[in-house]
């Protein structure tokens, strides 16, 4: 990208952008602030709704304490109550008939949605006349349910909302002779009246649903008031999603008794949306854009008399980077390009003279990095030949000490013939070396391996007292792979195990675990572990810590292996722990 666009581009996301978040900022405060004053209308329109239910309530107070000592009630309600039986049908009716239109004056003057008058059967109360619009009024009450109100308003739970019953019972010269019931309906009628009174939507849940709403999907809004906020009186507030819009509400406990526990909800469409941040946006930022394109004008000016001495240089840079050291540049400016300028020149002056000796120094340092490189591959060909010939000397050694029974010897004398074969291969791999020759790759059974490595170092394992334990391998754990090249690498492992361990109760464990894309194999040791300083060297050729007798080319080697069999090796170890190492194999059908 060229440094003129460069420039541009700084310029105005250095001016512009935090601008933006600026106005960003401020649309969502104005935002946020309307869903503050959205929510408090919310809560004064709740507020009120309680009012008028509490209102409600004291009104069906006192007109059911007026009906009470009504004498026209009373003195019918002790004939009903006394000669209820002896009454016959056509009598009983028209009598009725009067006192019902006498509740119906009443039910008019004092906005009662209904009265019922019952007289006192037993122990229960039965039903004399039903005035109003209600169908859910007892025909018979127990006695019992009106004192142990004490007063209070029964609530009944319906389909269509709740229903606040008031008792208080009548009496004549001290003795009960029925009972008045007043009733008011905070169903569907009353609150769909409140909802088009406020504008706003209203809920009502009850009993595990929703017996009325006009809040857009807050029944299908996967929320259990009753669990999720307190029966409290406190207001709550909160937010659901709907059709792509955000919902607001707040609710309240509606006290209805211990048969009906309630919740209503205010609410509606939340102003805190993305087109009503954007409008915001738009009317915020209008003025302080104007300003920033000034500003990034003049700045984008000034910027291209900085491009071009910036130009000069770098055109001076290539003649330099070319060969060509000598260069005019208007070292005369008396600013700050001026004094680099200045150095520009010389350095070119300092690069031509060093440039004779760069060349002398580049041979030297070839013939210093082909000495270096043939001391390593001699290194690492004596590591190579070396584990095998410690094999057959350990083998030697024990063939002298005469200890060894017949059947043994014939075993070691197997097993040292079969590592001189190995030094043979090895030295015939040397020659063949500088033809490229590959790995040859068959099918490997690697609990085979691991059995014959450990079988090699038998001797040694005698001698320093480790166990090796290895474990059921998982059924065919076959790799493909060059078998003399992964024996090499469980040699290496198992002999750098046995070289840490420097106590009696040796211990060294082999496993495979088998994976989704290949096999696992882990070699671990309870021997001195390693440090994270040395860990994150131990892959690096000639480091070691077995000062006088280790190259420290066996793990470097042991790595070169895997990566060739399209495996990783990876080592984790503790200092006075032991020492974990894992070999990871691909699927015979992934293996390189």
């Amino acid at each position: 990208m060229k440094l003129r666009a460069r420039l541009l581009i700084v310029s105005v996301g250095a001016l512009l952008v935090p601008l933006l978040v600026a106005i960003a900022v401020a649309a969502a405060v104005v935002v946020e602030s309307s869903g503050r004053s959205q929510e408090v209308r919310f809560r004064s329109e709740l507020d009120m709704i309680q009012t008028d239910i509490a209102d409600a309530e004291a009104h069906y107070r006192t007109s059911i304490a007026e009906l009470a000592v009504s004498e026209t009630l009373r003195d019918k309600l002790y004939v009903y109550n006394k000669y209820w039986g002896y009454f016959s049908k056509v009598t009983l009716d028209g009598d009725i008939a009067v006192l019902r239109d006498d509740l119906e004056n009443h039910l008019i003057r004092d906005a009662i949605d209904t009265i019922a008058v019952y007289r006192t059967d037993g122990d229960h109360y039965t039903s004399v006349v039903v005035v109003g619009n209600s169908t859910y009024m007892r025909d018979t009450i127990p006695r019992s349910i009106p004192a142990a109100l004490l007063g209070r308003p029964e609530y009944t739970q319906t389909s269509d909302g709740n229903y606040a019953t008031f008792y208080t019972p009548v009496f004549r010269t001290g003795a009960e002779i029925g009972l008045i019931a007043l009733q008011k309906a905070f169903n569907r009628g009353y609150l769909e009246t409140l909802h088009l009174r406020s504008g706003l939507g209203i809920a009502l849940y009850a009993q595990g649903m929703y017996r009325y709403s006009s809040l857009p999907g807050i029944d299908n809004a996967g929320v259990l008031w009753t669990r999720s906020h307190p029966m409290t009186g406190s207001p709550f507030a909160g937010t659901y999603a709907y059709q792509g819009r955000a919902i607001k509400y707040v609710g309240s406990y509606f006290d209805t008794g211990p048969l009906a526990k309630s919740f209503l909800f205010v609410g509606g469409v939340s102003p805190i949306t993305g087109a009503y941040w954007w409008s915001n946006f738009t009317g915020l930022s209008i003025i302080p854009l104007i300003c920033v394109a000034i500003a990034i004008v003049l700045f984008f000016l000034w910027g291209n008399e900085v491009i071009f001495a910036i130009r000069t240089l770098l055109a001076a840079s290539e003649r330099v980077g070319r060969g060509v050291y000598q260069v005019r540049l208007p070292v005369e400016r008396p600013d700050e390009f001026g004094e680099l300028y200045r150095g520009f020149s010389r350095m070119a002056q300092q690069l031509e003279e060093n440039a004779a000796r760069l060349e002398e120094n580049k041979r030297l340092l070839v013939t210093s990095e082909k000495m270096a490189a043939l001391g390593s591959f001699s290194a690492g060909v004596a590591h190579e030949i070396n584990n095998p010939l410690g094999i057959v000397l350990n083998h030697v050694q024990l063939l002298r000490s005469g200890k060894l029974e017949p059947a043994e010897r014939e075993e070691f004398l197997g097993r040292m013939e079969t590592e001189i074969k190995r030094v043979n291969r090895l030295l015939r791999n040397l020659l063949d070396h500088a033809t490229d020759e590959e790995l040859a790759f068959s099918d490997i059974a690697l609990d085979g391996v691991v059995a014959e490595v450990v079988q090699l170092f038998t001797p040694k394992l005698r001698l320093k007292g480790v166990q090796v334990e290895v474990e059921p391998f998982p059924p065919r754990p076959v790799v493909e792979g060059d078998a003399d090249a992964i024996k090499q690498v469980f040699f290496n492992l198992l002999y750098n195990a046995i070289q840490a361990i420097h106590h009696d109760h040796g211990r060294v464990r082999i496993g495979a675990h088998p994976e989704a894309t290949g096999v696992s194999v882990c070699v671990t040791d309870n021997g001195e572990g390693m440090s994270e300083v040395t860990r994150a060297t131990i892959f690096q050729p000639f480091v070691t810590r077995k000062q006088g007798y280790g190259t420290g080319l066996g793990l470097a080697l042991s790595q070169t292996i895997m990566k060739q069999h399209g495996g990783t090796i990876a080592v984790a170890s503790e200092l006075d722990v032991g020492t974990t190492v894992t070999l990871w194999f691909p699927r015979k059908e992934e293996a390189c």
